[in-house]
């Protein structure tokens, strides 16, 4: 057993595998009763020695996907995690703070998908948190403001910037980064003034770009049109009366208008989801205004993000054998879609396409919802000067192609982790993959540069001779190519989108 003071008193962890491990650590005061839906407020000091060896409680999920979370579900959840190999306060390790996805209606720090030890075992100070989910974090009412899970982030990097050194990490080299509602949540980071001088350096894993080119900017007036209609379901605008409302109640409301469920005919994109950060002028501010020059970036996606949502076997959350591929995945099915992501252009995306109906409708919405997207942050961030390294994630293990979900969203985090699970799934191209996306990592964290085990720095995001490192059975660096679905998307958009 291990212990560290820190502001609110002594910790007590543990030492296993190689690094230092402390868990269900309160950055705030837990959020219910007349906290529920406010900013987090600073958590309580303690007597004696508090036990850090278990994981806390995890947000409250609004869809709830029966994964392990690592702990009890609870509106009392500002919880977070601490890995290191060094719990020596001089050792200045860079820090790396990991934000969880899951749409913003699930997902843990704790999960074990999340765990640092790998990362930790590299010299880095890593640390994973939990924050309010669904409209718990996200409602936006003229009565209780908004974006509550946006300052529960900032309550996160503050509580790392006055706590962090115990742990053996430099509180003046801190990295934010997530993957999908992850890396949307560090993008609003970029633009939360609160948020400022509390990070240095950011990754964007499949998400955080700009919005889908054919999809209005409309999440703010989304959201309090949801929030409205949802404190009406729960019985008027009585905010104390609500607060103290049923937390199942809140919750089975909070999916009610969440935008979970796909329009008839259609297939559910991340787009459709209502409770998100969102510009409100006081929390977050204009998308980018605080992105100071002195952050570099690092950001891509994978190469089959939509066979996550769209599997061939069917549906993202129907359970097997409940839905019948052949009947969804129609042409039908996608001439509609490609009228929702292509509008005037749908007719030549279709055309553009190859394959089967399932094969092309992955294929545009990977494209519509992620490739296009990315081309666009890739140019808005060279034209604003920004340094940023763009990667494209394509490897596919022996599994993911024995099921078909090739490199589908999510399936390069078990690579940047260490986390090559179970056995048969993966090979020993998929080991020094990890190896070399681990590191990159790592060093980017460490020098704001990724580089591969070799010292080969990645190259930079240029307008002038646009590259990429893509990531396949080794990582390379190769010009940046735009595809006839992707150039057709992108013409969408007006001049003005691309300042």
């Amino acid at each position: 057993m291990t212990q560290v003071r820190v502001e609110q008193g002594i910790l007590e962890g543990r030492h296993k595998h190689g690094a230092y491990r402390f868990r269900g650590v309160p950055y705030a005061a837990p959020p219910v009763g007349n906290l529920r839906w406010a900013a987090p407020q600073p958590p309580a000091s303690w007597d004696g020695v508090r036990d850090a060896t278990r994981f806390g409680n995890v947000a409250i999920q609004t869809a709830d996907n029966g994964e392990d979370l690592g702990g009890q579900q609870s509106e009392d959840c500002l919880y977070l995690n601490v890995w290191s190999s060094t719990v020596d306060p001089q050792a200045r390790q860079p820090v790396m703070v990991w934000i969880h996805g899951g749409g913003f209606l699930g997902g843990a720090g704790s999960m074990m998908d999340y765990h640092g030890t790998s990362i930790a075992r590299r010299g880095v100070t890593y640390v994973s948190f939990n924050y309010r989910l669904g409209a718990f974090g996200f409602m936006d009412h003229p009565r209780v403001g908004g974006n509550a899970a946006v300052q529960d982030w900032v309550a996160a990097l503050t509580w790392v910037s006055r706590n962090i050194d115990a742990f053996g990490g430099d509180p003046g080299n801190v990295t934010v980064f997530g993957q999908s509602a992850g890396a949307t949540a560090v993008r609003t980071l970029l633009a939360t003034p609160s948020a400022q001088g509390l990070f240095h350096r950011a990754i964007l894993q499949s998400a955080g770009f700009e919005r889908a080119a054919a999809l209005p900017d409309t999440a703010r007036p989304r959201i309090v049109e949801a929030s409205g209609r949802m404190f009406e379901q729960l019985g008027g605008s009585d905010i104390e009366y609500l607060r103290q409302a049923p937390v199942e109640r809140v919750r089975q409301a909070s999916f009610l208008f969440s935008g979970a469920m796909p329009s008839p005919g259609q297939v559910h994109t991340p787009a459709n989801l209502v409770w998100c950060p969102a510009e409100d002028g006081e929390v977050v501010g204009a998308d980018l205004s605080c992105w100071r020059a002195d952050i570099p970036v690092l950001f891509g996606h994978t190469a089959n993000e939509a066979r996550y949502f769209v599997t061939p076997t069917g549906p993202y959350g129907a359970p097997p054998g409940t839905v019948d591929p052949a009947r969804l995945y129609t042409p039908v099915t996608l001439a509609r879609m490609a009228a929702v992501f292509g509008r005037q252009h749908a007719d030549p995306i279709v055309a553009s396409l190859t394959g089967g109906p399932y094969e092309e409708l992955a294929e545009l919405f990977t494209t519509a919802i992620w490739t296009e997207p990315a081309l666009t942050s890739y140019r808005r961030f060279t034209e604003l000067g920004r340094t940023s390294y763009a990667y494209r994630f394509e490897r596919v293990s022996p599994g993911n192609r024995r099921t078909g979900k090739l490199a589908f969203h999510m399936s390069e985090i078990p690579y940047v982790f260490g986390h090559l699970t179970p056995a048969g799934d993966y090979d020993q191209v998929d080991a020094r993959v990890s190896e070399t996306m681990t590191h990159a990592w790592t060093e980017f964290a460490r020098t704001g540069v990724p580089s591969g085990p070799d010292g080969t720095r990645w190259p930079a995001a240029t307008s002038t001779a646009p590259h990429m490192t893509v990531i396949d059975d080794t990582a390379q660096s190769r010009p940046l190519t735009v595809g006839p679905v992707t150039e057709l998307i992108n013409s969408l958009r007006t001049g003005a989108d691309h300042r």
